[in-house]
C-alpha cells in the first residue's frame, strides 16, 4: 500500500495516543513496504538464503516462492514468523498445506503482515503438475487489506503461475510471475505487488546447495539474490545468503528428519538492522 495510507492512520490516532512511537511505526512500514520483495518471501530457510527460493525443488514454501515445485512426494503443513528490525507491530505470518492427491498436488497458503491499525492478509489455492522433467503450477490468491479507524478496507484476486525443470541431474531452473493480471484494491488505484523472477539452484554435492535468481518487481529495481548451504553434521544445515535491492546480508541453520524439519534465519537490512525468522514443517 501507499505511505499516505500509514500516515492517515497516525493523523487519525496522534490525538490519543503518543505521537513519537506511532510516527516511527509508521516511518518503518512506509520504509519496509518501499522495499517490499521481502515480504514476499517465505520460510527461514529461504530467509537465511538470499531470499531464493524459485529454483528450489520440493520446498515446503513453494507454495509462494513457485508453485511448480511444490512437493510431490509428501504432505506437510508448515508455520512460520519473521518479525521485522524486532517491532512486533511489523511482522509477517504465513502457514503452507502440500498434500497430494491421484490428479497432482494441492497448495493452501495464508499470509499475514501487520498489526491492529494496518494488516494485509493473503489466501492463496494452488495446483501443480509434471509432465516428464517438466513442472507446472498456478495459484489464485485472495490479498484483504485492513486500515484503522474509518479508512476502510478493500481486497483483491491475483493470479500466479509458476514453470520448472531439472537441466540436467541436481540442476534445476525455475521462474514464477506473480499478480498476472494486474489486481488493485477494490475501487483504488493501488496495485498487488507484481514481479517475474527467475534462477537456478545446483547441488553442488550430496553435502552443498547453491541457489542464484534474478527477480523484477515492476516498480522496483531488479534484485539480485543468491545463497548457500552446507550439512555440517547429519541433517545439520548452515545457509548464507546476499540479496540486492534491497541490500541483504543473511546466514542461519537448519535441522531435518523424515517427520519434520526447523529452519532458524537471520537477516541483515540496511540500514535498518537484523531480522530473525523461523520456521516449523510437519510431514505425514
Amino acid at each position: 500500500m501507499s505511505p499516505i495510507f500509514y500516515l492517515l492512520i497516525v493523523m487519525k490516532i496522534t490525538f490519543r495516543n503518543s505521537f513519537l512511537p506511532i510516527f516511527i511505526l509508521a516511518f518503518f512500514f512506509s520504509l519496509l513496504h518501499a522495499e517490499s520483495q521481502a515480504q514476499q518471501t517465505m520460510g527461514a530457510k529461504s530467509i537465511s538464503m538470499g531470499q531464493t527460493g524459485v529454483a528450489m525443488p520440493n520446498s515446503n514454501w513453494a507454495t509462494f516462492s513457485n508453485v511448480a515445485l511444490m512437493p510431490t512426494d509428501e504432505n506437510n503443513i508448515s508455520f512460520y514468523g519473521f518479525r521485522y528490525i524486532g517491532i512486533s507491530e511489523i511482522t509477517d505470518m504465513a502457514a503452507s498445506i502440500n498434500y497430494q492427491t491421484n490428479f497432482g498436488t494441492l497448495g493452501l497458503g495464508m499470509h499475514r503482515y501487520g498489526f491492529n491499525l494496518f494488516n494485509e492478509n493473503r489466501f492463496l489455492l494452488a495446483y501443480k503438475n509434471q509432465l516428464g522433467a517438466f513442472h507446472y503450477g498456478g495459484s489464485v490468491s485472495y490479498t484483504h487489506v485492513f486500515q484503522g479507524g474509518n479508512y476502510g478496507s478493500a481486497g483483491a484476486i491475483g493470479i500466479d503461475i509458476g514453470l520448472a525443470a531439472e537441466v540436467i541431474d541436481d540442476l534445476w531452473f525455475g521462474a514464477r510471475a506473480t499478480n498476472l493480471n494486474q489486481p488493485v484494491y477494490g475501487d483504488t488505484d493501488e496495485e498487488l505487488p507484481r514481479e517475474l523472477a527467475a534462477g537456478f539452484s545446483y547441488k553442488l554435492s550430496t553435502l552443498s546447495l547453491v541457489t542464484a535468481e534474478l527477480v523484477k518487481d515492476v516498480k522496483f529495481p531488479i534484485s539480485f539474490r543468491s545463497g548457500i548451504q552446507f550439512e555440517i553434521l547429519t541433517s545439520l544445515f548452515a545457509r548464507v545468503g546476499i540479496s540486492t535491492q534491497p541490500s541483504t546480508y543473511s546466514f542461519g541453520f537448519g535441522y531435518e528428519t523424515s517427520r519434520f524439519e526447523v529452519n532458524f534465519g537471520l537477516q541483515q537490512h540496511d540500514p535498518l538492522g537484523l531480522s530473525p525468522a523461523l520456521d516449523l514443517a510437519l510431514r505425514f
